[in-house]
């Protein structure tokens, strides 16, 4: 579950740090990523040591839960109930969100943060592999984890150092001011 909901939160974050037009909702959802890597960095560390002790029930158990929470988050978005409740076709509503350039960005986002997490804590039966293959998401399992850490920490530093530049430029024109 820790995997499933850090990388939904992951997701999420990175949709508005990398699509904002506000400058600060940028900057906050950046600083919120950084920590959230960091949630992620100490769940791969604490799991991966974890699961080897499972028996083969237990990581079965696991699988299939992680991959039922993969399906609903997939399809989350497909809003039946509201479409039906417009009087609108939910098959045609369905269709169009789950196509929509969004939503295929935002899957991209989840999937990238979870998929290489499960295979590097070592959640990576035939159950996992085959969903996923089914799903469309096993390519992911190649995405370097470390590296999509590293990057958020440096959006983090980069949104920091605009700030400190910004503050620079205020103390220079206060001095202007006095002068």
């Amino acid at each position: 579950m820790q995997v499933v909901i850090e990388g939904l939160a992951l997701a999420a974050f990175q949709q508005i740090r990398d699509h904002a037009q506000n400058p600060l909702a940028a900057a906050v959802n950046a600083y919120v990523m950084q920590d959230e890597s960091r949630h992620v960095a100490f769940g791969r560390l604490a799991l991966r040591d974890f699961y080897p002790h499972l028996t083969q029930k237990e990581r079965d158990e696991r699988e299939e839960f992680l991959l039922e929470a993969c399906y609903l988050m997939r399809d989350r978005f497909d809003a039946v109930e509201v479409w039906k409740t417009l009087g609108l076709d939910p098959a045609r509503c369905a269709e169009h969100m789950y196509d929509s350039g969004f939503m295929e960005m935002f899957r991209s986002s989840l999937f990238t943060r979870i998929v290489p997490i499960v295979k590097d804590i070592g959640l990576w039966g035939d159950t996992i592999r085959n969903g996923y293959e089914t799903m469309g998401i096993i390519g992911f399992a190649q995405t370097d984890v470390q590296a999509l850490q590293d990057a958020d920490d440096t959006i983090a530093k980069e949104h920091d150092a605009r700030r400190d530049y910004v503050a620079s430029v205020i103390q220079r024109a206060q001095k202007l001011e006095t002068a």
